[in-house]
């Protein structure tokens, strides 16, 4: 059966990957952006029919309302937005903490209060939030993206019990380093190093990720609910 999305941060590398492989699908996907509209363009000409792209910043509130309010009958929602922070926990700026929080956290938080009572209504919905695995792994340096990224779980877990009897699920995707996305910020030389710590010594395939996505999606995943799903080579 074919699903109503909104998909945060779907101008993202992972969200581009997982935004083409659902509208291959045959879903409608409302694709919110905010720095890289462009980005989005190529998706919505090759869909006309099957997307609509809105912007919004996730860090004001009006623009929330504005997200909501630019949907029609979503029963999915995806929270690929999220933005890193570096710095050790005593040296991360109050604002800086704040506004990774309020981006990778209270964002998708506030988002699934506007679309739960529609959900409630039909007896059906997903929602699906993305965590990391450092958040599982408490790595120094990640202090406030960790904290943002474990609230996720928590929160997926909390939903997922209170959601279950009207046909919701709730759960979480943690990625460890995927090849596309952040990993393009580190140097050559930290690249190599890294891939030493996974196991599976490789980059996961972001489309792995996009599949994983496309099968909570379906009918018969009603029984995966309040789950972390580790997507990480073995790292955790």
């Amino acid at each position: 059966m074919h699903r109503r999305i909104l998909l945060t941060g779907a101008s993202g590398g992972l969200g581009l990957i997982i935004a083409e492989l659902l509208l291959q699908e045959g879903h409608f996907v409302y694709l919110h952006c905010h720095s890289h509209p462009n980005a989005l363009q190529p998706l919505c000409k090759k869909y006309p029919s099957h997307t609509k792209m809105i912007a919004a910043d996730l860090l004001i509130d009006e623009d929330l309302n504005v997200l909501f309010q630019s949907t029609e009958d979503v029963n999915v929602l995806i929270h690929a937005a999220g933005i890193a922070s570096a710095g050790m926990s005593w040296k991360v700026p109050k604002e800086e903490f704040e506004k990774v929080n309020h981006i990778n956290y209270f964002a998708p938080f506030y988002l699934s209060q506007f679309f739960i009572p529609t959900m409630r209504q039909n007896s059906w919905g997903r929602i699906i939030f993305f965590s990391s695995v450092v958040a599982q792994k408490g790595i120094p340096g990640t202090s406030a993206y960790a904290a943002s990224k474990s609230a996720l779980i928590g929160l997926s877990r909390t939903m997922a019990s209170e959601l279950g009897a009207a046909g919701i699920t709730v759960n979480t995707i943690a990625p460890g380093y995927m090849d596309t996305g952040m990993i393009r910020e580190i140097s050559e030389e930290m690249r190599t190093e890294l891939l030493k710590s996974i196991p599976s010594r490789e980059l996961g395939n972001s489309k792995n990720i996009a599949e994983l996505v496309s099968f909570i999606l379906k009918d018969n995943a009603n029984y995966i609910n309040g789950q972390t799903i580790s997507v990480n080579g073995g790292m955790v």
